[in-house]
């Protein structure tokens, strides 16, 4: 027994190295720092439909494809779903909310308390988008229609009948349940509505109706047991289950009402609203004809008990929008806008006796867009939920504002991080280097030095603070506690004017500032419908300012100037606006302070340097050009138009254009024909007859027919490198390879799976290096590639026989293959013929990725960090030191320890690099990052459908004290140190002078 005892303890040693050496040192995340520098909004998008849940609960579907519940009293979120399809029908039953997707027919049941799934089935394979319906029964039971087939399904999805349409498929008009019966109205689109009665129990077809029409099938309503439509000048319904027609003129039933008599009956319309069968109250609305009226008018009728006729209920009077119509068993609600600042709310009762009654609450228009969707959600203590062309979601009582969300950051399409000033800068302001030469030449000597003496003791008076607040900070440092969720609601609320003036109006010295570290920025986002959103990074994405721009889409939008004296940071805002087929572009320039319209004080430049811009020219790719306008110093804009070959740049005032000029001759860019894939084209400028600027093509990379793009990479233009080459182990040197015109095409063969990376010079168009992998699968994975310094890392399936999984990449370029091997240049040419020599190597990656980003830092001395965004929301970091090609196969060698590499290994799922811990950050499409003063730290935000933003330190934050660094016991010593100073020293002098005396 000794012996084996003796024999085994060589082995148990063996495996105790192998796990120590198995352990990595990693950077953690305490559970008490979670929340405190980061922070993340969940968001769901615009709503498109909702409905009451219970006194305390709504759920909605937005156009982000989520469901979602949220609380009535402070619009917190409870669940919801993200869904991969688009969400066209929805219903609530006792139990839970059914969707159905159109594409697919996509019916998913999901509980109304906890937003899980309970269960899922296609309504039908035959069905196309359009065609399909869902309806939930008197019984509970819901009906799925894919637009020939109807299925009856029990609460556990089971069918309990189904029947087939005759008469081939068509438009589904409604699904609409009476009684006992289920009637399915159709239209063949040309001439014939058929509305087939079946008994709800057992499918049994009781009745087949049809009725004659003639008008296309989305201007046809069901308003309660009737079906209705516009026939030229004529009004007809239908009462569901008959085929009697009702006609009336729409001339005889506005002619008599005042307000339409300037109305145009060309544009009478039925208001929608949602069918409530049983509720034959409705709403027509129509245009105001004369020039000098802008708006609309509307009125509220019923269908008599009889069904002959329509009778009017209330003249709702001219407005300026009609915007929706909510109904429910008791109740019509009409909204409408009747100012710029003013919406009315006119409840129309069912019972006649009881009346009507008219709300008028405020709200700025000017800031959100008019009112998308509306819902009642209390009559009685009065609760509307309101839903505006912007996205922006309210909750409002008789009183204002209950909640508000900024659901439009869901549509945020490009976001921009914003250094702000610092604090002096606003001192300088008032100095002297504001003087116009006119002031300068009045103002003298002794004013000046007034001016200047009074602004340093208004300095004076914070010195106290100032002093209180280093002591504290020493003693104790301020306690940094994660946001609690009404901190978090409260950043998501909406901005209005009048929570500005009212914050400016108590706290006159809030100015925004830039903190000691540069930690605090301002996130500058557009959205696709039509809003620009500043948010304060530095409290919990709070914003800080937004802008409404209707009718706009926008797509980007620039820092084209920082904060400097005397001058504003400054960006522009560039989106388009579809109106009738035509295109115009639009350009808006913003102070970012404070979001209002940029004019310059330049007297000349105010004809080129117009706030707001608006152009019939393409903009089909915008460059921010490393040239500043002289007058304004900010950076210039080029914009090309594909079809024309023009270059316009922005601001076009005469110094820009000659700061351009200048620059002409370095400048070149790419251009890819179709962002689907085709080619891509290199450029340089031609300028021509009175400076025109044409784009001149100098080459062209074309792919064959069945090579497609996935991909595209390229170097962030504000970079920075902090060394030329990468030190080896044995003190040599392997200069990198760095080309500022190089990017990155990935293209990919689908039928064959074949996937190849090309490094192309911009300049020339000449491939630098190009790899080729098989056993790629682009049909069913998606591939992102990111490039910085002299590096190149990109993620995809592999199929491969030794490979079947997620790999990611890394290719790094290098000047000369040998070590100390370097181009002599002073400077770099991509016209000197270059190769550089590349060192590549894969690894297995342990996730899906839906986008990528990397980190940079204020000098680019601290390691870069790869960061994914992962399929399953959460925000994965790697360092680079991992994806390294040079990194051993075998044991590390004494210069690979030198150099700090580690052996080859699969890129480990570690759940400690997880940049987002336990947060499901949903929809990230995005991910950018800024530096921060200190070299140690990157700022990372993420949006998409969520935001969330965080700082990552890939090197340790070498340059700042940790966070249990004992400052007390520091200035403790310091303190003990001086007493003991002061008392010993006259103790020494005192035995020195009795010394001299001996």
């Amino acid at each position: 027994m000794d012996t084996i005892t003796h024999r085994s303890r060589p082995i148990l040693l063996l495996l105790g190295l192998l796990c120590f050496l198995c352990i990595t040192p990693v950077s953690a995340l305490y559970k008490s720092q979670a929340g405190v520098f980061d922070w993340h909004q969940s968001w769901i998008g615009k709503t498109r439909w909702s409905s009451k849940l219970d006194s305390s609960h709504i759920t909605v579907v937005t156009e982000r494809n989520v469901v979602a519940s949220l609380n009535i009293d402070n619009g917190e979120l409870e669940w919801r779903q993200v869904l991969e399809e688009t969400i066209t029908h929805a219903k609530i039953t006792n139990g839970g909310i059914l969707t159905l997707t159109d594409e697919a027919g996509h019916a998913q049941y999901w509980d109304r308390t906890t937003g899980t799934l309970v269960w899922e089935r296609y309504a039908g394979q035959g069905g196309q988008p359009g065609q399909f319906n869902i309806i939930v029964l008197e019984d509970d039971h819901v009906a799925l229609f894919d637009g020939k087939t109807l299925v009856k399904l029990s609460d556990n999805a089971k069918d309990l009948w189904t029947w087939e349409l005759e008469n081939g498929t068509g438009n589904v008009l409604a699904l609409h349940s009476l009684a006992e019966t289920l009637f399915v109205i159709t239209y063949d689109g040309t001439s014939t509505i058929y509305s087939t009665a079946l008994n709800a129990a057992t499918g049994e077809v009781l009745t087949t109706t049809q009725i004659p029409c003639r008008v296309k099938a989305d201007e046809i309503s069901v308003i309660g047991n009737y079906i209705m439509w516009i026939d030229h000048d004529d009004i007809k319904w239908n009462e569901i289950g008959t085929s009697t027609v009702a006609i009336t003129t729409a001339k005889e039933l506005v002619g008599s009402i005042d307000s339409f008599e300037v109305a145009s009956l060309e544009s009478l319309h039925l208001i929608p609203s949602a069918c409530k069968p049983g509720l034959e109250t409705f709403v027509f609305g129509a245009e105001i004809e004369l020039d000098e009226l802008i708006g609309a008018t509307a009125a509220a009728f019923r269908i008599s008990a009889d069904g002959s006729s329509l009778e009017l209920v209330k003249n709702l009077g001219v407005r300026k929008s009609f915007d929706d119509v909510d109904v429910s068993d008791s109740y019509v609600a009409v909204f409408s806008t009747t100012s710029k600042d003013t919406f009315a709310v006119d409840v129309l009762n069912n019972d006649p006796s009881i009346g009507t009654h008219q709300i008028h609450i405020y709200h700025d228009f000017t800031l959100t867009g008019d009112i998308a969707h509306a819902k009642i959600l209390d009559l009685s203590d009065f609760r509307i939920f309101i839903v505006t062309a912007s996205g922006s979601t309210f909750v409002y009582s008789k009183d204002g504002i209950v909640w508000s969300r900024e659901e439009a950051m869901a549509h945020a399409i490009d976001s921009e991080f914003l250094d702000l000033p610092e604090k002096q800068r606003w001192t300088q302001m008032a100095d002297e280097i504001s003087e116009t030469p006119e002031e300068q030449a009045v103002v003298g000597p002794v004013t000046r030095y007034i001016r200047r003496l009074t602004t340093h003791v208004a300095e004076l008076r914070k010195v106290p603070s100032w002093a209180i607040e280093r002591v504290m900070g020493v003693v104790s440092p301020p306690a940094q506690q994660k946001a609690n969720p009404a901190a978090v609601l409260a950043a998501q609320s909406c901005w209005t004017n009048q929570s500005y003036h009212q914050q400016q109006k108590t706290n006159e010295d809030d100015d925004l500032y830039r903190d000691n570290f540069g930690f605090r920025k301002l996130l500058l986002s557009v959205t696709n419908t039509g809003k620009v959103i500043a948010q304060d990074s530095a409290n919990k994405g709070a914003i800080i300012w937004s802008r409404y721009f209707a009718d706009v889409e926008f797509d980007h939008v620039f820092v084209v100037r920082n904060s400097a004296v005397k001058f504003p940071p400054l960006i522009v805002a560039i989106g388009h606006q579809n109106d009738g087929g035509y295109i115009y572009n639009h350009f808006y320039r913003l102070n970012a302070i404070t979001g209002e319209d940029y004019v310059s004080q330049i007297p000349e430049a105010e004809e080129f340097f117009e706030s707001v811009l608006i152009t019939e020219a393409g903009v089909d790719k915008v460059m921010r050009l490393p040239v500043e306008d002289p007058e304004e110093h900010t950076q210039v804009l080029a914009i090309y138009e594909a079809g024309t070959s023009r270059i316009y740049i922005y601001p076009d005032t005469t110094g820009s254009r000659e700061a351009f000029t200048k620059f002409i001759p370095n400048f070149y860019f790419t251009h890819q024909k179709s962002k689907q894939g085709g080619e891509f084209r290199g450029y340089q400028i031609v300028e021509g007859y009175r400076g025109s600027l044409t784009a001149s093509a100098v080459w062209t990379l074309g792919f064959p027919a069945e090579e497609k793009v996935v991909a595209l990479a390229s170097r962030q233009p504000d970079e920075k490198v902090a060394s030329l080459g990468r030190s080896l182990g044995n003190r040599n040197v392997l200069y990198k390879y760095l080309n500022p015109h190089m990017f990155t095409v990935i293209t990919a063969i689908p039928e064959t799976e074949t996937l190849l990376v090309r490094v192309v010079d911009a300049v020339k168009g000449s491939i630098l290096y190009e790899a080729v992998h098989q056993n790629a699968d682009t049909i069913h994975n998606e591939v992102h590639v990111v490039q910085s310094e002299n590096w190149v890392v990109y993620h995809y399936w592999s199929n491969g026989p030794l490979t079947n999984g997620y790999v990611a990449v890394v290719m790094e370029l290098y000047e000369g293959e040998k070590e100390n091997e370097r181009v002599v240049s002073t400077e770099f040419s991509s016209f000197e013929d270059i190769k550089p020599y590349v060192q590549s190597s894969a690894f297995t990656f342990p996730y899906p990725v839906r986008t990528m980003g990397v980190t940079t830092t204020r000098l680019g001395v601290s390691n870069r960090e790869i960061i994914f965004g992962l399929e399953s929301d959460q925000i994965l970091g790697v360092t680079k030191r991992l994806l390294d090609p040079r990194r051993p196969m075998d044991k590390p060698s004494k210069d690979d320890t030198e150099e700090g590499l580690m052996p080859y290994a699969p890129i480990p799922d570690e759940r400690r690099s997880f940049l987002s811990y336990n947060e499901q950050v949903a929809g990230i499409n995005h991910i950018i990052t800024s530096p921060a003063l200190l070299e140690s730290t990157s700022l990372v935000f993420a949006y998409g459908l969520d935001t969330f933003y965080t700082r990552s330190s890939p090197s340790k934050q070498f340059d700042v004290l940790s966070e249990d660094f004992s400052k007390s016991q520091l200035l403790l010593t310091i303190v003990g140190l001086i007493v003991g100073i002061m008392v010993a020293g006259p103790m020494v002098r005192r035995k020195r002078t009795n010394g001299l005396w001996k």
